[in-house]
């Protein structure tokens, strides 16, 4: 290395600001005397020397998979001041563009690339390395330094110019030909070139003439691209992520090669939704659903069946076909070559919440839209067809005007006009990869099921329960031909309808024929059937089914679950705090917009604390302040789920101050029910002194009915959280006042405040206990309906589920819902019923009523 080289490119490091240094990381004893002969063999090599710099970065050691060690420095300081280069580094992709129609293919991996390039001689300085044995600078350029691979992208290009047949990615190089012949002088011309400037490369790393080559993380050949089966076999035995960070290792790893899988965004649904909200190095533990193992699985087997992706050829007719379900988009770009279409490269996406409430022609249209974005470089300025099966788009793209389209539909439209005008349509049945990729299966859908007289007259002939009914004289039992078959079916003709007999296998479709037309009740259901058909038990089976119906038990409410309220009466002052947030409200004068409301349990002391914001860091700043520095901390504050009491400062300062934190369950204010009633109070206090004030600021306002707050008596007790605090009430305006001659007072003083502050104690809070309603069921069902008390859009569900019970409390449950698991009040909850398909299954469960239920677990 320490020969001149034969070229002038040199590496620049021009930064901003003084010299940046550090003291030198201490080395443990088993990698000091390593790192120092290292240093040595580069020094005897040429790539680096003693030095005298004013810069110093810090060393880093890794080991190599061979045992010995990687020196390097640690340039993270130095990049943030150094100028960026611009010089573009290729896609990883664009390799294949010049592929197609070759047959022998050569890699050529360069020997240490990045130091055979020299470092501007007055930059040297900045690459200096501060170690426990001395001060070292680069005079080669060394891997780390921001701009070092634009640098060296640079130059090779320089080296390779005007050579078609071979294709540089950094220090990376493949050589393809068509014929041997020609793959000889090819190569011959490259190494040449290599040997003009100087370069010299890594034989052990280099593959020369294959039919089938590995380069840039895919196997390559005359075919097209497809992962390599090493690290298909690396993936499929990559184990169960135990945590978020895992779990987003291996999905990076597996979106490496998303352009070879259909289908990988719907795949990968169930996984992505463990990583929302999440850390970047989440340590979090997963808790492992069944859909979410099986989509985990299904992700390992996308990449076994991957695609192999054709090599674009610059002359074939290309087309991007395209598609969008209720859930996800989907599109294939393909190249007509050999009388047939070949892939080029998959797509596919989620819909956002608000996409998915598009028309289907908005949804296929933004399905069109994200893949021409996504494909655009590799078909822009080449003639390209779009194949969709929506028809009314092959229209609309070629509409003379656009007024009277909505905003979005207007952009998509004239964004895909930028490239093509040529919108065709196919049909479903021909559209068969784009719908692969986007599509629900149909095997989900289901509808209504009618009789089939002929299999009906078969299984009457086979049913041994018949000789029975011929016995019972309440039925006129006949064999009647009925329409569309020739074979006669037995029938009871005791009322006004004729009903035929519907042996057990038929039962079931039957009921489901009438009762998912509208989905009455139980009674209702029973009639219909009653009038239709017949067979013993139909009243119980009706009645069994209806309860069991997941649609009526998710829309239906016969009546909410009501526990029983808990209470709790604190056994000191200040021992146990509410907290909660009012606002937004109109800005005060002096920006402010919410209020942090504070109330004592005990002595119903309440605080109304104004706030610019409601941060985190506002929030624990205004209760440290305005509550802990006056009252003292206490053993118990209660709060609901918001954003600022669910942080790492609050959780901070809790364990700090020694203090318990006790949250609310969703959508049950209940829980905090003290702040909550307080705050109607509050607000219709403050509504009427700002309505009987000349300004009318609530601002201003607020001192004074805090004011009355404090000093009302309360009904129960008729004393007054100032009574309950000091121990006697607070003078108002308007008080008769007599002043107290000091010969008159009690000079014991103390223990009188502390007698009559302890004759005052909070009274019990009763509560009526007559619309109390829990289901027995409930107390044992092992899944649930959750009642969905946000706000919904008309015709939604009242009740989501059915989901796993974990844990049971006194007032909540634990359940296992899609991608978490959380506490939910028993309030809304309801059991979840279905039926057992088996006849025999020794672990059926029945209710008093004898009905054979069973819990179910699905996620929506």
């Amino acid at each position: 290395m320490k020969n001149t080289p034969k070229h002038n490119v040199k590496h620049h490091i021009e930064t901003t600001g003084p010299p940046l240094y550090c003291k030198a990381r201490p080395l443990p004893p088993h990698r000091y005397e390593a790192a120092k002969k290292e240093f040595q063999t580069m020094m005897d090599q040429g790539l680096c020397r003693p030095s005298k710099s004013p810069w110093a970065s810090p060393l880093h050691v890794v080991p190599k998979p061979n045992g010995d060690l990687r020196v390097c420095g640690d340039y993270r300081r130095l990049n943030a001041i150094t100028k960026p280069d611009r010089y573009p580094v290729p896609r990883l992709k664009d390799f294949t563009y010049q592929l197609h129609g070759k047959l022998i293919f050569s890699t050529c991996d360069l020997n240490r690339a990045y130091q055979q390039l020299p470092v501007l001689e007055e930059h040297i300085e900045k690459t200096a390395i501060i170690t426990p044995f001395g001060l070292f600078e680069f005079p080669r350029m060394c891997p780390g330094l921001k701009n070092a691979g634009q640098t060296f992208q640079r130059f090779i290009h320089e080296v390779l110019h005007g050579l078609d047949f071979a294709y540089p990615f950094v220090d990376d190089v493949i050589i393809s030909s068509s014929t041997e012949e020609e793959h000889r002088q090819h190569l011959r011309t490259v190494l040449q070139r290599l040997d003009e400037y100087g370069i010299t490369i890594n034989p052990s790393k280099c593959v020369l003439g294959k039919k089938v080559i590995k380069f840039l993380g895919h196997t390559v050949s005359q075919d097209g691209i497809k992962p390599p089966v090493e690290k298909v076999e690396a993936i499929t035995n990559f184990p169960l992520p135990t945590t978020i960070e895992q779990l987003r290792r291996f999905l990076g790893t597996v979106n490496f090669y998303r352009d070879c899988i259909s289908k990988a965004a719907e795949i990968q649904a169930p996984l992505n939704a463990y990583l929302h909200n999440s850390k970047k190095r989440d340590k979090t533990k997963i808790e492992w659903t069944d859909e979410a193992k099986k989509a985990f699985e299904l992700c390992k087997a996308g990449l076994q069946n991957a695609a192999l992706l054709a090599h674009p050829s610059h002359k074939a007719p290309i087309a991007l076909m395209t598609d969008a379900s209720d859930k996800c988009a989907g599109a294939v770009l393909q190249q007509y070559v050999h009388n047939k279409w070949q892939p080029l490269g998959y797509f596919s996406k989620a819909l956002s919440s608000a996409q998915i409430k598009y028309s289907t022609f908005d949804r296929e249209l933004l399905a069109i839209c994200m893949a021409v974005k996504h494909f655009r470089k590799m078909f822009e300025g080449r003639h390209l067809i779009i194949f969709t099966d929506h028809k009314p788009l092959t229209y609309a793209i070629n509409k003379t005007s656009s007024d009277g389209e909505i905003p979005r539909r207007a952009r998509q439209l004239i964004y895909i006009s930028e490239f093509t005008t040529d919108i065709r349509h196919i049909s479903g049945q021909d559209n068969i990869v784009a719908d692969s990729l986007s599509r629900i299966n149909t095997e989900t859908i289901s509808c209504p099921t009618t009789i089939d007289y002929e299999q009906l007259a078969t299984a009457q002939e086979r049913d041994s329960t018949i000789r029975d009914l011929m016995k019972q004289s309440n039925l006129q039992l006949k064999r009647i031909s009925l329409p569309n078959t020739n074979r006669k079916i037995l029938c009871d003709t005791s009322t006004q309808h004729i009903r035929p007999y519907l042996p057990e296998t038929f039962r079931r479709a039957a009921y489901e024929s009438v009762h998912n037309l509208s989905h009455p009740g139980t009674r209702t259901t029973r009639k219909i059937l009653s009038e239709k058909y017949f067979w013993p038990s139909m009243n119980a089976d009706a009645g069994r089914w209806t309860k069991a119906c997941e649609a009526c038990q998710k829309s239906k409410v016969s009546r909410h679950t009501t526990s029983q309220i808990a209470t709790f009466p604190p056994a000191e002052r200040f021992q146990h705090i509410h907290v909660d947030i009012v606002g937004p409200l109109p800005p005060s004068q002096y920006g402010h917009k919410y209020l942090l409301t504070i109330i004592d349990r005990y002595t119903r002391w309440p605080e109304a604390l104004p706030l610019h914001d409601i941060t985190a860091e506002t929030i624990v700043k205004t209760i440290y302040e305005g509550w802990i520095s006056r009252f003292g901390c206490p053993t118990t504050i209660t709060s609901d789920q918001g954003r600022q009491f669910e942080s790492q400062l609050f959780s901070k300062l809790m364990k700090l101050m020694g203090i318990n934190r006790t949250r609310t369950t969703a959508y049950h204010p209940q829980s905090n029910g003290i702040i909550e009633r307080w705050h109607r109070s509050l607000k219709a206090a403050l509504t009427a002194r700002c309505t009987a004030s000349a300004n009318g600021k609530w601002f201003d306002e607020l001192p004074t009915v805090l004011l009355g707050l404090r000093a009302a008596t309360r009904s129960d007790t008729g004393i007054s959280p100032a009574q309950y605090t000091y121990g006697t009430s607070l003078r108002l305006p308007g008080d008769f006042f007599v002043e107290t001659k000091v010969s008159e007072m009690n000079h014991d003083f103390v223990e009188q405040l502390r007698h009559t502050i302890n004759a005052y104690r909070p009274a019990e809070t009763s509560h009526s206990n007559n619309n109390m309603f829990v289901h027995n069921d409930l107390r044992t069902c092992e899944n649930v309906y959750l009642r969905k008390d946000c706000t919904k859009k008309p015709l939604q569900p009242t009740y989501e589920g059915p989901y796993p019970v974990l844990e049971r409390c006194e007032k909540y449950y634990k359940l296992q819902l899609p991608g978490r698991i959380t506490n939910v009040s028993i309030d809304r909850l309801k059991p979840a019923y279905t039926m057992y398909e088996q006849e025999n299954d020794d672990t059926q469960k029945t209710t008093r009523s004898g009905r054979i239920l069973k819990p179910v677990v699905r996620f929506a």
